[in-house]
């Protein structure tokens, strides 16, 4: 079989035969057409293993892409842009894939200028030709976005230095996002430069009222009654209940001596969230569970009274 009969079994949709036929020609000869031909049939079999949800084999392909890619006249930049679409999903759906530690090899030295450009969406099948396209986010900054969910799970020293050419580089061409100031704050509570955290947080709060940074920034602060109006403040801005399960949890610990009914009241919020949505309660919870056992909990509205109070002190200390 040709190389070129090989490219016609994938025009074809038969991958499978396609990736077969080259895999004895790659191992003989390593020209220009074969690896072309080795590339492309293993990039369509990484999609139909991550489709078969047969993530270890789609791992395992792209290291080996990785490996021939050096080696493709690459000038129109679309094995490039396989390889960075491969990482972007192979972290969305490879539990095992490690979206950081490919940004961390790859090095923002050799991203290219395509892959900060902003992306307009394909409009789906049957969608009116008019409907309005918001674009999404360049590439670059979709793999930052998943390297900082990483770093979030670790927060560790080598994780944030891993992190942080990239961020830099994402800062440098869009300094305004709000994200990646996000991501630098956070960074910079993981290095121990908690005033410079505290100052984005901060910034980004008088334009912002998302829940999520009133949660971070409240890791940082060592006052518990600002603690604590942080804390009311995530969880008066986040509609979902399923998202506020963990700030419930952190204001009822951290009431749970000076102020027990109110901790009371939070964890009675927390454990209705996790219950109906079939969680199983952590020992964490079942501990303070049992310290509050004999705690009668807050009213509704005494807490939602408490929650105005709160957001209203924090205010004027911001």
């Amino acid at each position: 079989m040709t190389v070129k009969e090989i490219f016609e079994l994938r025009k074809q949709g038969r991958v499978e035969e396609a990736y077969e036929a080259i895999r004895p020609m790659y191992a003989s000869h390593k020209g220009k057409y074969t690896t072309l031909a080795m590339f492309w049939t293993a990039s369509d079999i990484l999609k139909k293993r991550l489709k078969e949800k047969r993530t270890a084999e789609a791992m395992s392909i792209f290291e080996a892409l990785l490996r021939v890619l050096p080696n493709i006249d690459d000038k129109d930049g679309r094995a490039h842009d396989a390889i960075m679409g491969h990482a972007l999903r192979l972290g969305q759906e490879a539990p095992g894939f490690s979206t950081l530690k490919f940004v961390g090899k790859m090095g923002v030295e050799n991203l290219i200028e395509a892959d900060w450009r902003s992306i307009m969406p394909t409009p789906k099948e049957g969608e009116p030709q008019d409907k309005r396209q918001f674009p999404l986010p360049s590439m670059a900054q979709r793999l930052l976005t998943q390297s900082f969910k990483e770093v979030r799970r670790q927060p560790t020293t080598d994780n944030a230095l891993m992190v942080m050419p990239l961020l830099t580089e994402a800062i440098r061409r869009q300094p305004r996002n709000k994200n990646n100031q996000r991501f630098m704050a956070f960074i910079y509570g993981i290095m121990g430069e908690r005033e410079k955290a505290v100052a984005i947080y901060r910034q980004l709060l008088g334009k912002y009222h998302d829940s999520w940074l009133y949660a971070e920034l409240s890791a940082l602060i060592d006052d518990p009654a600002q603690k604590a109006a942080l804390l009311c403040q995530a969880i008066t801005n986040q509609r979902q209940p399923q998202f506020r399960v963990g700030y419930h949890l952190r204001l009822a610990q951290l009431l749970a001596d000076r102020d027990p009914s109110r901790a009371a009241y939070e964890l009675q919020q927390c454990i209705a969230i996790r219950t109906a949505q079939g969680h199983p309660l952590t020992r964490e919870i079942q501990a303070l569970q049992e310290r509050l056992k004999a705690v009668a909990p807050a009213s509704p509205e005494a807490q939602r009274v408490f929650y105005r109070r709160m957001a209203q002190k924090y205010g004027e200390r911001r």
